[in-house]
C-alpha cells in the first residue's frame, strides 16, 4: 500500500480531523477517539499513545519522534509547531503511593493538572515532561531533561531535574545565561 494511500486509511480509522497526517509504520495508538491531531503532523515509528480515560491534543505542524510515548488519563496539550526528538516521553498522572500498606500498584494514579507542550518548543532525546507540567512557548527541552515543574516561555533547560540555564531577553534581543 503507498504511503499516502496508507496515511489516509489511518487518518480515518483513528478518527483524526487533521490534513496531511503522516504515520510511519508499528504505531501503537490506543482509544484514537479520544485524541484529536492538527494538520500536517508527523508521527515516527514506534511511537505509542496511550489515552484512557483523558483527551490528548496535538497540535497543527507537530513532529512526533521514533518511539516517543504519550501516556494520557486527564488532558495533555501539544501546541502547535512542537518538535520531539526520538525516545521522549508525556505523561500527566503519577502514580499513587501514599499508603504504605497498599500495594502502590493498587492506589491508582494521581493528576495535577493538564500537561502543556507550549508552541514552538523543542524536547531532546531521552527527556520527560512529568504530570501537571506547562511548559512555555519556543522552549528548548535539553536531551535526557526531566521536566518536573513549570518552565515559563523562552527557556533552555538541562538536567534532571530539568533546570533553567538560558532565557530570551526581548530588551537585549538576545538569549542570556542564567545565573545560578
Amino acid at each position: 500500500m503507498c504511503h499516502k494511500l496508507r496515511n489516509k486509511f489511518l487518518t480515518k480509522w483513528y478518527g483524526f480531523k487533521g490534513k496531511n497526517i503522516r504515520f510511519r509504520f508499528h504505531l501503537d495508538i490506543h482509544r484514537g477517539q479520544d485524541i484529536s491531531v492538527g494538520d500536517d503532523v508527523f508521527i515516527d515509528d514506534y511511537a505509542e499513545f496511550y489515552v484512557v480515560g483523558g483527551k490528548l491534543e496535538i497540535g497543527n505542524r507537530v513532529v512526533i519522534g521514533k518511539m516517543n510515548r504519550i501516556g494520557c488519563q486527564n488532558h495533555i496539550i501539544i501546541e502547535d509547531d512542537v518538535i520531539m526528538a526520538p525516545h521522549v516521553h508525556i505523561t500527566d498522572r503519577d502514580h499513587e503511593f501514599r499508603d504504605i500498606n497498599t500495594s502502590i500498584l493498587k492506589q491508582g494514579m494521581r493528576f495535577k493538572g493538564p500537561t502543556i507542550i507550549g508552541r514552538e518548543t523543542w524536547i531532546g532525546m531521552f527527556a520527560q515532561v512529568m504530570a501537571g507540567v506547562k511548559v512555555g512557548k519556543h522552549c528548548v527541552i535539553g536531551a535526557g531533561c526531566i521536566v518536573t515543574k513549570d518552565i515559563p516561555d523562552y527557556c533552555v533547560v538541562v538536567g534532571n531535574p530539568a533546570k533553567i540555564i538560558r532565557k530570551y531577553d526581548e530588551i537585549k534581543s538576545e538569549w542570556v545565561k542564567v545565573n545560578d
